[in-house]
């Protein structure tokens, strides 16, 4: 098949594009700013209507979407609100449109952030009900693909981390290998989800021709402070440098869901995601 990605140069697109590398697929993979050094490598802005059809309809024309490309800082997204909507909704909305002209299959990438947090381990049925601003553009995305697309997976994902970009994991790895202290905070529970893990689940939905919802994530709910542990005792880090604190002693602008972990049952008989440890090990062996 003829895959498009955006985003090429995020956390998840770095994965998808080497994961890709190893199979029959055509992959072309789009960037804003940090240009991706692969073959089919194309500069594309997905707030331009016109150069989203250019390349979508004219240039490739492409059997799968893979609709990657987000502002996905939370705390901006509060603030710069005009260019959260214009990236996660609108332009989802319009590469949505595109993609039902051509008939292409669109696969959007959402987040845990939709939910908000009062219960865990969500699954694919339950209410949606996001507490800021990014979680509420990412579910005005997810209604354009629903609306506007015939075929179409939503893949929530959270937490995502890997060795190939600034992340929060490899924020910890640093800090306490250069035996820094660091707060984690103990009340806050997530479904942290490994780069790789996360391409992986999206191929296995891609090849088996899947349509609808899935929460796409890893394989295990945790609390951020008990997944910096487990990260410190696979990677033989002081653990004493985790100073335990809670989310009121944080000076984030946006509120986050107190417990946005996913339940992972429906993407479990695709494609069963990493465990914590197993993939705190994976990224391990990618850091060396």
């Amino acid at each position: 098949m003829k895959i498009l990605l955006t985003g090429g140069s995020g956390l998840f697109g770095r994965a998808f594009i080497d994961l890709i590398k190893g199979t029959l697929h055509e992959l072309y993979a789009t960037y804003n700013q940090n240009l991706l050094n692969i073959e089919n490598a194309i500069s594309l802005d997905i707030t331009d209507v016109k150069q989203v059809k250019k390349i979508i309809i004219e240039k490739i024309t492409p059997d799968i979407i893979v609709h990657a490309a987000a502002f996905t800082n939370v705390d901006k997204c509060e603030v710069e609100k005009n260019k959260a909507y214009e990236i996660n909704a609108k332009a989802t909305e319009n590469i949505a449109k595109t993609a039902n002209k051509i008939h292409a299959k669109m696969i959007y990438i959402s987040t845990d952030y939709v939910f908000d947090g009062e219960k865990g381990m969500y699954s694919e049925e339950d209410e949606t009900d996001p507490i800021n601003y990014y979680g509420s553009t990412k579910l005005e995305g997810e209604k354009a693909v629903i609306e506007n697309c015939n075929d179409y997976i939503i893949a929530r994902t959270s937490v995502i981390y890997g060795a190939n970009k600034k992340n929060f994991a490899t924020w910890v790895i640093n800090e306490l290998k250069d035996g820094r202290k660091i707060n984690i905070i103990t009340d806050q529970w997530v479904s942290p989800t490994l780069n790789i893990d996360l391409a992986e689940q999206i191929l296995a939905l891609i090849e088996k021709d899947e349509y609808g919802i899935f929460h796409t994530a890893g394989g295990e709910r945790i609390s951020r402070y008990d997944f910096v542990i487990k990260l410190a005792e696979i990677f033989g880090f002081n653990k004493e440098l985790v100073n335990p604190t809670t989310s009121d002693k944080m000076k984030w602008i946006a509120r986050r869901p107190r417990d946005s972990s996913l339940n992972v049952s429906k993407i479990s008989n695709i494609k069963k995601p990493y465990k914590v440890s197993y993939a705190l090990e994976k990224l391990k062996e990618m850091i060396k």
